[in-house]
C-alpha cells in the first residue's frame, strides 16, 4: 500500500489524478492525502493548511473534500446595552473580519447608543420558506392543484412531523405562472436556520403530493423542482423585504443631542440631514432596503458563529431610518428576513460555539437573542457610519495616499551589493567589497510616524536591519546596518489626517485646517540633511551614518546607518527600563553639547531649506482650535486617563495661550530634537548619548527636550524637586559650557515650565489621538508623570512674577 493511502480504497486509475482522492472519508488521513494530492497538482507547499483544529470526523454535514482551515481574525465589539425582549444588559458582539476599522465604528455607534440608555429590540417573527414548482400539461390543470392544495394542509403537517420535530409548516401559498405552480410553504423552525430542514421537509411533503391521484394524474405533471427560486433562498430581493425569510427583527434608540455631539462627532441635524440624502439616494439607485452598512455586522457575525454566510443577501435586506426629535435623534433598524439560527449549520464547530455562548446564545429560544443582538449592533454600525459620512470621516478615512501619477518606488531588493558598496565607501570604506546581505533579525521598536504611515501606503516604509559580508582591504568581517526608508511628508500628513478623521468632528474638521504647522512638513528630507552635517559636535552624539540617499522622483528617502549594538541602555519598547539618574545625567550633558550648535543663531536655522515649519505665538493662538478639540477628545475618549481636573486645566491654559506663547518665542532657541524620548535615545558603552530619528526636529527652546525627556524617562519615584533641579541644572550648564555664553538660571526655569504646557497641549494631544488607532503603552506613565512635573514646577514657582501668575490663572 502506498504512502497515505486510505484501507479499503480502491487504487486510482490514471484518469483519476483529475479528481479530489478520498473524496467521502472524513478522517484526519484522508484529509492529509487530500492535501498531498492538491500539492501535488499546485506544486506549491501549503504550509498554512498543514495543521488544523477541526476534528474532520464532525463534519460530515459541513464540508467535502476536507483539507485544512482558514482563520479568519476576530474582533470584539461593544458593549452595547440592550433593554430588549430577549436579551437585556451590556452585551459585546464578536465579528470575524479582515476590514479594518469595522470594529471600532460599531464599537464606537455602540458606546453612543449604550450612553443614551441602550437599545430596545424585539424579535417579530420567524419564518422560514421553500418554494417547489410543479410545471403541468397546461394552464386548467396548473389551476385546479393550485386551488386545491390549501385544503390539505393538515395531511401536509403530519408528513413533515415524520421528518422533523422542530419545523412547524404555518401555511402553502400557491402561485400560479401560466402552466406552472410555485408553492410557497412557510415554516417555523425553533432555534435553527432551517434552510436545510425545510428542504428536506418539503421534499417529503412534496412525495406525498405526488402520490395523490387526486391532485396530480398521470398524464398531467411534466416536472417537479424541489426548489422553483420563488423563496428567495440566499438573495436580496423584494419579497425578503416586505415579507421576511428567517427571523424579522427590530431595534430603536433616542440618541439626545450632546451624546451625538460629543461621541458621533457631528450635530442632529447634520446627522438626519445626512441620513435623508443617503436614503434618497438609495431609492434613486434601485437599493432593496435602506440602510447604510448592514452587510458588514451581519457578514462579520455570521463568519463568527457558524451561519451559513450565504444568507448574507437576504439577511442585511433592511430599514435604517433616522428622524429629528426636539432633544436629539431617533434611530431604527428593522432586518425582516435574518437568516440566522443556533442550532445546525456550522454552529457546532468549536470556536463557533464558543462564541455563541460568550453571548449566551446557546439553548432554548437562543435564535431570537442571537436576531436581537445583530439587530442593535447592525443600528449601531449605521449610527456610526452616516455620523462618519457626514462628518467628512469616512471620506478622509478612505482617501487613497498618493498621486495619480505612477511612481516607481523603490524596491529593497534594490539594495543589493553595489548599493551597500557606493553606500560603505562614502564612509571610510573605499574599496569594500559585499559578498553577501541577509536580513537581520533584530527586536526594535518602530517610530510612530513609520509605523502608522506604513499602514497606508504600499511601498517599503521602515527600518530594515541587514547582516552583511564584507571584503575589506583582504579582511573579511561582518557588518550589522541598519536601512530606514522614510515615507514622504505628504504621506505622514494624510496618514495623521487618517487617524484625525477617525476621531472624527472638531479633531477632524481642525487637523484639515491647520495640517500644515504641525510640524510633518519636510520630515522626509530635514532628517537626511541632519544626518550629512560635519560637525563632531553633532555626529559624535548621533549613529554613524555610511550613506543617505534621495531620489525625489521615485519618493526615495532612504539612510544607511550603523546597527545599534552594544549599547548600555537602549530603549525601544513601550517603557523606559533601565533609564536610571546616571543615564539621564548623560544624555542632558550631550543634549547641551548638541543644543549648543545652533543656540542663538535663529536666523541662519530659519534659512535653512529643511527647516519646514516653525512653531510661532501667533500660529499657536490660532491653532487654538484645534488644542481644544483635541482636549476634549482625549477626554472623552479615554477617561481613566484625562480626567475632568486634566482636562480644565488645559482649557484654562489654551485660553491665555496667546499671552504665554509669546514669552516662549521671546526666549533664546535652537534646534531641537522634538522626539527626545527613550524610544529614540541610547547611551552608549563609552558613556555617550546616540540620538536619532530627527525627522521632528524644529526651533524651539532648548527645555523642550529637557521636559520630554523628563516626563519619558524619569522614574515616577524621582519626581521630586531635588532631582528634577539637579537633572534640569545639569543641561543648562552644558550648554551654557558649549555655546560659551551666559544662560540665565531664572529664566531657564520659567521656559521649562511653559515647556510642559507646551507638550501637555500640542504634542500629547496628538499622541492621544494616535492612542486611538493604536494602543501605545507608554502614553498611560507618560502622561502621569507630565502632570507629576506640572504639579511640581508650578508648587516650585513661588516666585515667580505677576505676568506668569496672571498667565497661569
Amino acid at each position: 500500500m502506498s504512502p497515505g493511502a486510505i484501507p479499503g480504497q480502491s487504487r486510482p486509475s490514471r484518469a483519476a489524478g483529475r479528481y479530489v482522492p478520498a473524496r467521502g472519508i472524513y478522517t484526519e488521513s484522508a484529509r492529509l492525502q487530500r492535501l498531498g494530492w492538491l500539492r501535488s497538482i499546485t506544486r506549491l507547499a501549503l504550509g498554512s493548511l498543514q495543521h488544523t483544529q477541526l476534528d474532520a470526523g464532525k463534519l460530515t454535514g459541513n464540508i467535502e473534500g476536507f483539507v485544512g482551515a482558514v482563520e479568519i481574525p476576530v474582533g470584539v465589539a461593544g458593549p452595547l446595552l440592550f433593554r430588549g425582549e430577549n436579551v437585556q444588559g451590556e452585551i459585546y458582539a464578536p465579528m470575524a473580519t479582515t476590514e479594518g476599522a469595522l470594529v471600532s465604528s460599531a464599537t464606537r455607534g455602540a458606546m453612543a447608543v449604550t450612553m443614551a440608555g441602550g437599545v430596545s429590540t424585539h424579535a417579530v417573527s420567524q419564518t422560514m420558506t421553500r418554494a417547489p414548482v410543479f410545471a403541468f400539461s397546461r394552464l386548467a390543470v396548473a389551476a385546479r392543484f393550485a386551488s386545491s392544495i390549501p385544503r390539505h394542509l393538515d395531511d401536509l403537517r403530519t408528513a413533515i412531523r415524520r421528518v422533523s420535530q422542530h419545523a412547524g409548516l404555518v401555511s402553502i401559498e400557491p402561485v400560479v405562472l401560466g402552466r406552472t405552480v410555485h408553492l410557497k410553504f412557510r415554516y417555523t423552525t425553533g432555534d435553527a436556520a432551517g434552510q436545510n430542514m425545510t428542504t428536506a421537509c418539503t421534499w417529503h411533503a412534496c412525495q406525498w403530493i405526488l402520490e395523490q391521484p387526486h391532485l396530480i394524474a398521470d398524464d398531467e405533471l411534466e416536472s417537479f423542482i424541489v426548489e422553483g427560486n420563488t423563496s428567495g433562498d440566499k438573495k436580496a430581493s423584494s419579497q425578503a423585504l416586505s415579507e421576511g425569510r428567517g427571523i424579522r427583527v427590530s431595534a430603536d434608540c433616542l440618541l439626545p443631542g450632546g451624546v451625538v455631539e460629543r461621541v458621533l462627532k457631528t450635530t442632529p441635524d447634520e446627522l438626519v440631514r445626512g441620513y435623508q440624502h443617503i436614503a434618497a439616494g438609495a431609492v434613486h439607485g434601485g437599493v432593496l432596503g435602506s440602510n447604510a452598512n448592514t452587510a458588514n455586522v451581519v457578514a462579520a457575525v455570521f463568519a463568527a458563529t457558524g451561519q451559513d454566510i450565504a444568507c448574507v443577501h437576504e439577511s442585511s435586506v433592511g430599514h435604517f431610518i433616522l428622524e429629528r426629535t426636539p432633544d436629539g435623534v431617533y434611530a431604527s433598524m428593522t432586518l425582516p428576513g435574518l437568516a440566522v439560527g443556533t442550532v445546525g449549520g456550522g454552529t457546532h464547530l468549536p470556536t463557533q460555539r464558543e462564541l455563541l455562548e460568550s453571548m449566551g446564545c446557546t439553548g432554548p429560544g437562543s435564535a431570537a437573542r442571537l436576531a436581537e443582538i445583530i439587530a442593535g449592533f447592525a443600528l449601531a454600525l449605521d449610527l456610526s457610519t452616516v455620523s462618519a459620512a457626514v462628518s467628512g470621516q469616512f471620506a478622509s478615512a478612505h482617501e487613497r495616499l498618493g498621486r495619480n501619477r505612477p511612481v516607481s518606488w523603490l524596491q529593497l531588493d534594490e539594495l543589493d551589493a553595489r548599493f551597500f558598496e557606493s553606500a560603505l565607501g562614502h564612509s571610510a570604506m573605499p574599496g569594500v567589497k559585499v559578498r553577501s546581505i541577509e536580513t537581520a533579525h533584530i527586536p526594535m521598536g518602530p517610530s510612530v510616524l513609520s509605523e502608522l504611515t506604513a499602514r497606508t501606503v504600499k511601498k517599503a516604509v521602515g527600518l530594515f536591519p541587514m547582516r552583511l559580508r564584507v571584503d575589506h582591504e583582504g579582511v573579511e568581517q561582518k557588518l550589522d546596518v541598519m536601512v530606514k526608508a522614510k515615507p514622504t511628508d505628504r504621506e505622514v500628513i494624510k496618514m495623521a489626517g487618517l487617524a484625525a478623521a477617525l476621531c472624527g468632528g472638531p479633531v477632524a474638521t481642525h487637523y484639515r485646517r491647520f495640517d500644515q504647522r504641525l510640524g510633518f512638513v519636510g520630515c522626509d528630507v530635514r532628517e537626511l540633511a541632519l544626518y550629512e552635517q560635519t560637525d563632531t559636535r553633532f555626529t559624535s552624539l548621533v549613529p554613524k551614518v555610511y550613506r543617505t540617499h534621495r531620489d525625489v522622483r521615485r519618493e526615495a528617502y532612504v539612510i544607511v546607518m550603523e546597527c545599534l549594538a552594544d549599547m548600555e541602555v537602549m530603549d525601544t519598547s513601550d517603557h523606559a527600563r533601565g533609564w536610571s539618574r546616571r543615564h539621564l545625567g548623560i544624555a542632558l550633558r550631550d543634549l547641551g553639547q548638541l543644543h549648543s550648535l545652533w543656540y542663538g543663531k535663529e536666523s541662519a536655522l530659519r534659512r535653512m531649506p529643511w527647516i519646514g515649519h516653525v512653531p510661532n505665538a501667533a500660529d499657536m493662538a490660532e491653532m487654538s482650535d484645534l488644542w481644544l478639540a483635541l482636549a476634549d477628545h482625549a477626554a472623552q475618549e479615554f477617561p481613566e486617563l484625562v480626567d475632568a481636573r486634566h482636562r480644565d486645566r488645559l482649557v484654562s491654559r489654551i485660553a491665555t495661550i496667546d499671552r504665554w506663547w509669546p514669552r516662549i518665542e521671546a526666549m533664546p532657541r535652537t534646534l531641537v530634537h522634538n522626539d527626545f524620548n527613550p524610544r529614540n535615545l541610547a547611551i552608549r558603552a563609552d558613556g555617550r548619548l546616540c540620538a536619532y530619528d530627527w525627522e521632528l526636529a524644529t526651533l524651539h527652546i532648548p527645555q523642550h527636550d529637557l521636559a520630554e525627556l523628563l516626563c519619558t524617562a524619569l522614574q515616577p519615584s524621582d519626581i521630586n524637586a531635588a532631582v528634577v533641579g539637579e537633572l534640569s541644572e545639569v543641561h543648562r550648564r552644558s550648554l551654557q559650557a558649549h555655546a560659551g555664553t551666559a544662560v540665565d538660571r531664572d529664566r531657564w526655569e520659567s521656559g521649562y515650565r511653559l515647556a510642559l504646557w507646551d507638550l501637555a497641549v500640542n504634542r500629547f494631544g496628538l499622541y492621544f489621538v494616535a492612542h486611538t488607532v493604536r494602543h501605545y503603552g507608554f502614553l498611560e506613565q507618560w502622561w502621569r508623570n507630565l502632570w507629576a512635573l506640572i504639579d511640581l514646577a508650578e508648587e516650585e514657582a513661588g516666585a515667580e512674577t505677576g505676568a506668569e501668575k496672571a498667565d497661569r490663572g
